[in-house]
């Protein structure tokens, strides 16, 4: 197996050069063989020698990669092109179930629970939307808790089995986003969620266009797919196209939608580098150097966002974070603006170089700090109120 930190860095994604790239919660790096897989699919499409069905097989590759780690079977996981697609087909299977849902949830993984459904079936969990609100939400009447595995806006990461543990005792079902930490995340192969949903282009290190849905056994011959389409029917693998007469597949499958080919092309050749790094290893790599980073800055004097467990995102509170991703920025130092606070995230190809630098590049005085120290400006116009 692979070794993440440096080596990896060096092996694949030379291309960052001296980059500390700390934004994978917005938009992984391609490896290499991504980029490389691309190019060739982009040469053959040009040249006329293009094959589709190579394309889809990349996909099925694809499949089987994400399956493994959530731990199910390649058939139980569905090949959709984007989270969204992804809750919303199970959402409108349950549009009369009461559901829990963190306020501050990312959208993709809110609007479809909410949307259309009869606001006193909706529980919206206060911020920070801990195991134990969850649990309680469980408690007070939800039959389905939506939630992610670690919130975008901030890391917050839940105990995952405990959550599913506990709904699945009151008879409650557990859909998870796991965009923002499948691929470093052990812990969702052994949470028993019923659905896991996730876009491939942040800890996969995809292509946007491409996500999956893990549908547990039990449920999935209990809905239909919300947009048919050929590949949802069984026969498609056997070239029929044409005509009414179809049947679904008897397996998540079903909820398969049309693939958008070079996406998969590159989605696979990332899914099929990263199978050669032990997932564990990744988690660890990515939640020590985040707990680390978070130390350090904490030891500056800054707030960061609660933790209940390691989480690959640290959400550090600013009063300008887009004046300080800017100056992150012109540091070498790629970070992410949120309200009220930047944050970073940690993966493979970080190393404890990169979040010395981004500890550094938020020490860094503000040009208001600067202002102070030097006096106010005689040649321009007053500051007072600025942002920046």
């Amino acid at each position: 197996m692979n070794r993440p930190g440096a080596a990896a860095r060096e092996d694949a994604f030379a291309e960052l050069g001296d980059l500390a790239y700390l934004d994978t919660a917005t938009m992984g790096v391609a490896p290499s063989p991504a980029a490389d897989a691309l190019r060739a699919m982009t040469a053959r499409w040009a040249g006329g020698s293009a094959d589709h069905g190579a394309w889809e097989e990349a996909a099925e590759h694809a499949r089987a990669h994400a399956a493994r780690l959530v731990g199910a079977a390649p058939h139980d996981v569905a090949l959709l092109p984007s989270h969204v697609a992804a809750a919303s087909t199970v959402a409108r299977a349950w549009p009369d179930a009461r559901v829990a849902v963190p306020e501050a949830e990312f959208r993709a993984n809110l609007l479809p629970w909410i949307s259309g459904r009869d606001p006193d079936k909706v529980r919206l969990v206060p911020s920070p939307a801990t195991t134990d609100r969850l649990c309680a939400a469980v408690d007070e009447g939800a039959g389905l808790v939506a939630v992610s595995s670690v919130q975008s806006a901030d890391g917050l990461r839940v105990d995952l089995p405990r959550l599913v543990e506990h709904a699945h005792r009151r008879g409650a079902l557990v859909y998870v986003d796991a965009s923002q930490s499948l691929g470093v995340d052990t812990a969702l192969a052994r949470s028993g969620a019923d659905f896991i949903g996730a876009v491939a282009y942040k800890f996969l290190l995809g292509a946007r266009g491409t996500a999956f849905l893990a549908v547990r056994p039990e449920h999935q011959r209990a809905f239909a797919p919300v947009s048919p389409g050929p590949e949802s029917s069984r026969d498609y693998a056997g070239g029929v196209v044409y005509g009414a007469g179809y049947r679904l597949w008897d397996d998540a499958r079903r909820f398969d939608q049309p693939q958008a080919w070079p996406a998969w092309v590159a989605t696979a050749a990332s899914l099929r580098h990263l199978s050669h790094y032990d997932q564990a290893d990744l988690e660890r790599h990515a939640t020590d150097l985040a707990a680390r980073f978070a130390e350090a800055v904490r030891d500056l004097g800054f707030a960061t966002a609660p933790a209940e467990s390691p989480s690959p995102i640290v959400a550090v509170a600013h009063p300008d974070p887009a004046g300080a991703v800017a100056r992150l920025r012109d540091r070498g130092v790629r970070a992410a603006a949120r309200t009220g606070a930047v944050r970073f995230a940690f993966h493979l190809y970080n190393t404890d170089r990169d979040a010395d630098r981004a500890t550094d590049g938020l020490r860094a005085p503000s040009p208001r700090r600067a202002a102070r120290a030097t006096g106010p400006s005689t040649t321009g116009p007053s500051t007072t109120g600025s942002t920046t």
